[in-house]
């Protein structure tokens, strides 16, 4: 680390010269001393490797010849300078005359948002390989990189067009670096202080107008004045985003899921070309039990329809909807012909093997096979114990008989069944279930949020501020959306309506450990519901008013502790 006192054992540089190929000088050097392990588990350069090798004095000349006039660039150029003088200094000439032009003195201009200037935290910024850091050579290509990207940086944002402005542009104070673009700067200025601190979708527009970004906020003046700090330190594609952008707008949602709901819409409708995500409506299979037959079946359904069958799910993939149907059709004996082929009344190969209960041929009466279907019910529901033992039974079983596929197949379905069940305690939730009310309490300036989902479809989305002040006010809220279920006034369930849901069901799993949720019992009345809501919910504020308190007495009690 000190130019006086230690040696130079590798020097590499690159010569640019316009019009032409760059020219390399790369060079080993024997430093007359054997290498510290230390340096040689840095650079992984070992006293052997430079025993064979020229020594300075054969070396320095040449680099001198090969330096010639040329700027000497370097990433922490006094460093480099200290080491390549003294070097001279003892061979017998001179010290260096160039001009000089340091990487990270333009990094700390160019890149002030990027915490770490160090010529691997460039590397890293700008995804350059770095496999061979830490020799001459390697350091010499990773350096003409970023000197390119900054000198990019110097043109598009400062105006800089030659080497002399670029060489000037190292030595200017921080309070002269403009360090954005004039859009930039006018968005900031003009913009940004417009901004609400409330929920509400933005857009990041281009010069046309045209949207090129859509995105949710919980606070707008937050989330849209990120991107436009510490640019540098963004990831490529989203500085690429920011070049472009010419305008922001935003509409403001009593609500964050409100905003949710309406970025995932807005997505689908505008098709920006810097949203990745949400971009389509994705169906998603569900189970189908249509139990208005006789002899209900299971099937695997894309669409959902109000055709009057009960829909359980989603599922991710229709690989894992059709496993469930694989899992149940093995414990439960529920025939999976057509509606044809029952008809026709035809024993099929499952009958023989025990796998259905061949109510074809009336060896099941409806009775029996209404109990089997409830159980398919309260499977899905969660009740998995039984089918458990069973596969691990069935799993054990096979592997001391060698049966190692079948096994494995065992053992993969019980992994599906824990997986399905630690993601809310069901294995597949009907999607017509019971009448679920949801409940945030706001935080900081956050109105209290309220969901009542029924049939599938969210019925009533509010924000409690001062319009539902009242316990009257929540009540007739609630008891007016499930008035509006029973009397089947309901929107048709269709992909908005769905996609709508699905954003419902992320929210609450975001939120799970702050979300009160509560279920209709059965028979009970609207009014009743609505009386247990608003009990659950004053038992839920208490509960989160106390927290709040004995977290801010912690808070000052580490305050005087500090001040002491």
């Amino acid at each position: 680390m000190h130019a006086r006192a230690n040696r130079i054992i590798e020097i590499a540089g690159q010569r640019f010269e316009s019009g032409l190929e760059p020219i390399w000088f790369s060079q080993l050097i024997n430093p007359g001393v054997s290498i510290p392990h230390r340096i040689t588990r840095i650079t992984g350069i070992t006293t052997a490797m430079v025993f064979d090798q020229p020594k300075a004095d054969e070396v320095m000349p040449a680099f001198e010849e090969f330096l010639g006039d040329a700027v000497f660039v370097a990433h922490n150029i006094k460093f480099d300078v200290g080491f390549v003088n003294a070097e001279f200094e003892r061979v017998g000439l001179p010290p260096m005359s160039n001009k000089g032009l340091c990487t990270l003195r333009l990094a700390r201009r160019l890149l002030p948002g990027l915490r770490s200037k160090s010529l691997g935290s460039l590397a890293k910024f700008y995804r350059i390989p770095g496999e061979g850091r830490h020799r001459a050579a390697k350091d010499v290509e990773i350096t003409s990189i970023v000197l390119d990207r900054l000198c990019q940086i110097a043109a598009d944002e400062h105006g800089v067009s030659s080497l002399a402005e670029l060489i000037e542009l190292q030595g200017r104070t921080y309070q002269r670096i403009n360090h954005y673009a004039s859009h930039v700067v006018a968005i900031k200025r003009d913009r940004l202080p417009e901004l609400p601190s409330t929920p509400g979708v933005y857009y990041m527009r281009d010069g046309r107008g045209k949207v090129l970004y859509v995105g949710k906020a919980k606070n707008l003046s937050k989330r849209v004045t990120s991107y436009f700090r510490a640019i540098e330190a963004h990831p490529p594609r989203l500085r690429q985003l920011i070049t472009k952008v010419r305008d922001v707008t935003w509409q403001e949602w009593p609500t964050e899921l409100h905003a949710l709901i309406e970025e995932s819409r807005e997505i689908k409708r505008l098709d920006p070309s810097f949203n990745r995500a949400q971009k389509k409506y994705v169906p998603r299979p569900y189970l189908r039990l249509d139990s208005r037959e006789d002899f209900p079946r299971i099937t695997v359904q894309v669409i959902l329809r109000d055709d009057g069958a009960e829909y359980f799910g989603p599922f991710r993939s229709r690989k894992r909807a059709q496993t469930l149907v694989d899992l149940i059709e093995r414990f439960y004996p529920m025939r999976n012909c057509s509606t044809t082929e029952f008809q026709g009344g035809r024993r099929c190969v499952r009958a023989d093997i025990g796998r259905c209960g061949a109510p074809c041929e009336g060896e099941m009466p409806k009775e029996a096979y209404t109990e089997v279907v409830d159980a398919v019910r309260r499977f899905l529901h969660g009740d998995v114990e039984e089918v458990s033992l069973q596969l691990e039974e069935a799993m054990l079983e096979a592997s001391e008989a060698m049966r190692f596929e079948e096994a494995a197949q065992l053992r993969d379905w019980i992994t599906f069944l824990d997986d399905r069940l630690s993601g809310g305690g069901a294995i597949a939730d009907p999607v017509d279930g019971p009448t679920t009310v949801h409940y945030k309490q706001g935080q900081d300036d956050e109105h209290d949020t309220l969901v009542v989902l029924s049939g599938g479809r969210i019925t009533s989305l509010e924000s409690l501020d001062g319009a539902f002040a009242t316990p009257q006010d929540l009540s007739d809220l609630v008891t007016a959306s499930l008035a509006a279920c029973e009397n089947g006034q309901m929107s048709a369930l269709d992909r908005q309506v769905i996609d709508a849901r699905r954003m419902v069901d992320h929210w609450t799993h975001v939120h799970r450990d702050i979300i009160l949720s509560a279920e209709q019992r059965p028979d009970e009345s609207a009014e009743a519901f609505a009386e247990r809501i608003l009990a659950l919910i004053a038992l839920h504020q208490d509960v989160a008013n106390q927290d709040v308190a004995i977290t801010s007495e912690r808070d000052s009690d580490e305050s005087i502790t500090s001040a002491e």
